[in-house]
């Protein structure tokens, strides 16, 4: 992304990237974007694929103790989630999203609204990826900002800002498809999400990452550090492999 030109003339229209609603909802209008890219520079089927990137060693350990959700879930295990994670999948809209109410959360699910999380470091990877699922429902944009964002200035400004329309095309499929696991502080925590996008039977991977803040009981994104952008992947290699349906 460019940045702003220096010394606009009065009466140049302000540039739409440096609006406060843009600014704070990008990461999740990228997560569209970004998909219907990584659809059209995929390479025909005939085409070779290009090297793989060398694999890299899946988070593993355990994370300084946590402390009960603003709903009542216990904090749990702190040990960084890897290989094999037992994972329970639903839909939310189109998207395959993971869930377990009792323990790791979506402990509250009001209509598409769906928060606290356990204090533990697969209770943010839970966030993470029903913040991404969210974000691409119809209106999605405005549920992450005004329900799952952290605090800030900017998130401020842009609920004072009217929300843009994002179109769904509903011949495109998403699915998560994996993680990395960044970094964890207990108090942070940052992951990058693969997804998989299918169109007209042709596939590509994609990842973003996900900064998030334990914030009043719960885990909600850090729009400032929450990518605008998406990486396209040649393959899974460097994630932990993690999908629902």
């Amino acid at each position: 992304m460019t940045e702003p030109t220096e010394g606009k003339s009065v009466d140049q229209a302000p540039s739409p990237w440096t609006r406060p609603w843009f600014l704070a909802s990008a990461a999740v209008v990228a997560i569209l974007v970004a998909l219907l890219v990584l659809y059209f520079v995929l390479p025909s089927p005939s085409a070779t694929p290009g090297p793989s990137p060398s694999p890299s060693a899946a988070g593993t350990g355990t994370a300084q103790a946590g402390q009960e959700s603003a709903c009542g879930l216990p904090a749990g295990d702190q040990r960084l989630p890897s290989v094999g994670l037992p994972t329970k999948w639903e839909l939310l809209g189109r998207v395959a999203v993971p869930t377990d109410p009792k323990v790791i959360g979506p402990g509250k699910i009001n209509g598409n609204v769906r928060t606290c999380y356990q204090h533990s470091p697969t209770g943010a990877l839970y966030a993470a990826a029903n913040f991404m699922g969210t974000g691409l429902l119809p209106g999605g944009q405005a549920i992450v900002l005004k329900n799952l964002t952290a605090k800030s200035p900017m998130q401020e400004q842009a609920l004072a800002t009217k929300a843009p329309q994002t179109a769904e095309d509903p011949s495109l499929s998403t699915k998560i498809a994996g993680f990395r696991v960044l970094a964890y502080t207990g108090s942070a925590a940052r992951f990058s999400v693969a997804v998989e996008v299918t169109k007209d039977g042709r596939s590509a991977y994609g990842s973003m990452d996900v900064g998030l803040r334990w914030e009043g009981g719960d885990w909600k994104i850090v729009m400032e550090e929450t990518s605008t952008t998406m990486a396209k992947l040649d393959d899974l290699s460097d994630f932990v492999p993690w999908a629902g349906v």
